[in-house]
Formats: structure tokens, C-alpha cells, sequence
């Protein structure tokens, strides 16, 4: 089974993402607090069935760290029941071990544009066998998708991830509310492009999770559809060129000593369900199968605002007739 074209998918991605709509989203989602979080949620999954497909971006040079996992018991109890904590290679070849991992990414998507510091445990998801990535945690300056609020407000005012013609990376983001921060500086001269595990990097990514803490002990996994060449080759870097100056956001399950890192010094192109949809994929074909499917696809609508934005109209329209119904009742009473 092989990627009939790899030009088509690319672009049916780069049309599903509206900088003008996410704009909008951005906007709304301000309000989001005047509104039932259930009725919030509903919104989306209604916008969702409209635009099943979100599109996203990872732009070069997207960075990943891993920790050895030394307390496997604490770190287990941090999955749902569905999951079970596995040893993963990083790389082909490597000896597998227990892992914690973090992301810094700058993306831009369907319904988010900025800078995003993931993190994740590795897993066998036990209802497919699965290899799964988990969200353990997500810090971001846009935007965020979780289950158990829809879309979460950015957290981090303050997230940089850039590089310099020297070929340094400097990443520096922390959440506004918590002590959880990353700031470190590292150099990708020294990497050696060597293959990823597909296991991890190509099935895993069609099998991703989220801790209990975020979803609840319920999770259903979601996939993100792409052409496996864009994680067949990254570079594999000599932990000791990085700098790990503020790492807070390592839980205390995990070494602080960085054991691995991995680079991808090229754009990837993603598609993921839009919330309350999802695509079921079984194994590398089925993948693939997707993948040409939706690069044929005639029409991509980008997610849109258009129902937000009739219920904010609405919601305005009513507001004055609410006041002048209260000015007369007080009027009256008085």
C-alpha cells in the first residue's frame, strides 16, 4: 500500500486551516464563560459535524525529550483503565525503556495558530493493542482542545520556540497560573538523521489518548491521518547539546536527566477529527488508505464559527429587551 500523492493531502491540509476563522474562534472563545460549559460543548460538536476534518501544520525543526521513567507504578496510575504503560524505542534499534516525553512545537491549525509544549506517556491502548501516545499535559500561548472542556483557553502568555542560524533552539514557555515551566537551549548541528521507531512514531499516532486527569476514566482515542514519510526520518541529537534549565513540568515520576532527543527538521502535514467525530484506523494500510482517500477530497471546508457566531448575535439582540423589561419591572415597584 503506498501514498498515491503526497501533493494533493498537502494541500487539502493548508485549505483546511482559515487564519480569518480562527480569528473568530479565538474571539468567542472569550465568551465561552457566559455560556453552560455542556451548552459550549455542544456547539462544537455541532459545528464539528459540519467540519469533521481539522487540519494542522507543524512547522520545521519540532523537538521532542525524553525522560526515563524511574517510579512505573505512579506513572501507570495516571492512565485510564483502558490503557496499560509500556516500554517504547524513541529510535530503531534503541533498547526500549519507560518514557516520558515533551514537544515544542509552533503549529498552526483549523482552530489553533501558536506555540504548543506537549507532553506524553507511551501506552498499549488493551481495546485495539494499539501503541498510543497520552496527553499528560498540554501548555500553549493559543488555543486548546481537551476533552473534558472542548476548547480550553490558552494558558501560557509567555511561549517561545524558535532557532537561530547557528542552528541553537531556544524554548522558554510557562503557564500563567502554575509553577509548570520549560526553558532550555540546545544545538541540532551534532544530530545524525536516523529512523524513528514506526511503531511508536507512525501507529501511535493513530491511537492517542489523554491521562485520566484530563478526560476522565473514559477516553476514547482519537487518530490523526498523515503520510508516514514525514516521521521516517529525524534527528537523532546527543542529549548533552541541550541545556535543560527550567524543567517543572517533568512530573516527579520521571528522571530530570534528558536521555534522548528527536527532530524533525521539515514541515509535517496532519488531519485530525474534529471534536465528536472520529476515524478508526486499524493498522499501517488502513492509514494509508485514509490518507489517499482524503487527499482526493473535492470540497474541505474549514472549521467554522458561522453557529458561534448566530448565538452571540442572538444573545445581543436579547440583551436589550432583558434590560427593558428589568427598567420597567423597577419602575413599577418603585
Amino acid at each position: 500500500m503506498e501514498i498515491a500523492n503526497d501533493e494533493k493531502f498537502i494541500k487539502v491540509v493548508e485549505d483546511l486551516v482559515d487564519p480569518a476563522e480562527i480569528s473568530d474562534l479565538l474571539f468567542f472563545q472569550k465568551f465561552k464563560k457566559l455560556l453552560p460549559r455542556a451548552l459550549f460543548k455542544k456547539l462544537l460538536v455541532k459545528t464539528s459535524k459540519k467540519t469533521p476534518h481539522i487540519g494542522f501544520i507543524i512547522e520545521p525543526y519540532s523537538l521532542f525529550l525524553f525522560f526515563k521513567i524511574k517510579d512505573v507504578e505512579k506513572a501507570k496510575s495516571m492512565l485510564p483503565a483502558r490503557y496499560e504503560l509500556v516500554k517504547a524505542s524513541i529510535f530503531e534499534g534503541d533498547e526500549p525503556d519507560y518514557y516520558f516525553g515533551f514537544s515544542a512545537l509552533n503549529t498552526r491549525g483549523s482552530t489553533f495558530w501558536g506555540v504548543r509544549l506537549e507532553s506524553y506517556l507511551i501506552a498499549i491502548d488493551k481495546d485495539t493493542g494499539l501503541l498510543s501516545w497520552i496527553f499528560f499535559d498540554i501548555l500553549s500561548n493559543t488555543i486548546i482542545a481537551l476533552p473534558s472542556e472542548g476548547i480550553a483557553d490558552p494558558n501560557s502568555k509567555n511561549a517561545i520556540f524558535t532557532t537561530s542560524s547557528k542552528g541553537d533552539i531556544y524554548v522558554d514557555i510557562k503557564d500563567d497560573k502554575s509553577d509548570r515551566e520549560v526553558v532550555l537551549k540546545g544545538n541540532i548541528n551534532s544530530g545524525v538523521m536516523r529512523k524513528p521507531d514506526q511503531e511508536l512514531w507512525v501507529t501511535g499516532n493513530t491511537s492517542i489518548g489523554h491521562i485520566s486527569e484530563i478526560t476522565g476514566y473514559n477516553d476514547d482515542p482519537f487518530a490523526v491521518i498523515f503520510d508516514p514519510a514525514e516521521v521516517a526520518q529525524a534527528l537523532d541529537i546527543p542529549p548533552d547539546k541541550f541545556n535543560l534549565k527550567k524543567g517543572t513540568i517533568i512530573p516527579d515520576f520521571a528522571d530530570r536527566e534528558v536521555c534522548k532527543v528527536a527532530c524533525f527538521p521539515f514541515t509535517q502535514h496532519y488531519i485530525a477529527d474534529s471534536p465528536g467525530c472520529r476515524t478508526y484506523i486499524r493498522n499501517h494500510d488502513d492509514l494509508i488508505v485514509n490518507y489517499n482517500k482524503m487527499a482526493e477530497m473535492e470540497e474541505t471546508k474549514p472549521f467554522s464559527t458561522k453557529t458561534i457566531k448566530k448565538l452571540f448575535i442572538i444573545g445581543l439582540s436579547i440583551f436589550p429587551v432583558i434590560s427593558i423589561i428589568l427598567f420597567i419591572l423597577l419602575l413599577i415597584n418603585t
